[in-house]
């Protein structure tokens, strides 16, 4: 038998659009009125049915897109994704969780220089971020690095262009690791790019999202650089003892 009484962890979002960003990765676009607030950088739970939900992280940044938006790669058959890519459409009503994770942008820190390294769909957060910062007035660097294999799995490039073209104080670096030499494209990893481009020290926050191995590697990194375990972001970081090994070894 249903509860009458509403649920408060969950949300009725309507799929505003669908757009393909490359060949594997759309564009979801939510419209929900009743999630307000949020912080650049967060992410959601999407509830695909009763038993599975899987969490994406918000590419949209309050106060300049009009829809809550995630970027979703289509992975190998059988994952929740395909959901996304083969079933849902424009006008579907779907629910989701309010904004959650702590890894967003923080306005009241706009001389703290940002670093953002990303591989894949991970570009997410950091697109809502850098946008959301440069809204801000945000007067420190903001670096933003994003891995791919191949160059056709780039997305949103010219936008983020545009933005450092704009912005003096954005930088912002697409990275060929799989052989291809680009013009303006770095030719190898990004977190390889970040670190040798990068004078990371204990000024810094650092963000970093996608591959598993890239974010573990940039967080060791980042923390022998002297950048403080509660600047590195990530909702994908080992835990608080891995951080204190790292910090002794």
């Amino acid at each position: 038998m249903e509860s009458s009484h509403p649920r408060h962890d969950r949300f009725t979002a309507t799929v505003a659009q669908i757009d393909r960003l490359n060949a594997e990765t759309v564009a979801v676009r939510l419209a929900c009125p009743d999630i307000t607030h949020y912080r650049a950088g967060q992410y959601l739970k999407v509830y695909i049915d009763e038993k599975t939900a899987r969490c994406y992280s918000l590419a949209s940044a309050p106060g300049i897109d009009a829809h809550l938006q995630l970027h979703v790669r289509r992975g190998t058959v059988g994952s929740a994704s395909r959901w996304f890519h083969e079933v849902l459409e424009a006008g579907d009503a779907i629910q989701i969780s309010g904004p959650q994770g702590y890894c967003g942008y923080h306005a009241d820190r706009p001389d703290q220089p940002l670093l953002m390294v990303a591989t894949g769909s991970g570009l997410a957060p950091y697109y809502g971020i850098a946008r959301a910062a440069l809204q801000h007035g945000h007067r420190a660097p903001i670096r933003l690095y994003h891995g791919v294999r191949h160059s056709a799995d780039l997305y949103l490039s010219e936008q983020l262009r545009a933005l450092a073209r704009l912005h003096p104080n954005f930088h912002y670096m697409p990275c060929i690791s799989g052989g291809e030499k680009l013009e303006g494209c770095f030719a190898g990893r990004s977190l390889n790019a970040a670190i040798r481009e990068t004078p990371l020290s204990q000024a810094w926050r650092v963000y970093l999202s996608g591959h598993p191995a890239m974010v573990e590697d940039g967080w060791k990194l980042a923390l022998r650089a002297g950048v403080p375990p509660e600047a590195v972001l990530s909702d994908q970081l080992p835990n608080a003892a891995a951080t204190l090994a790292v910090l002794a070894a």
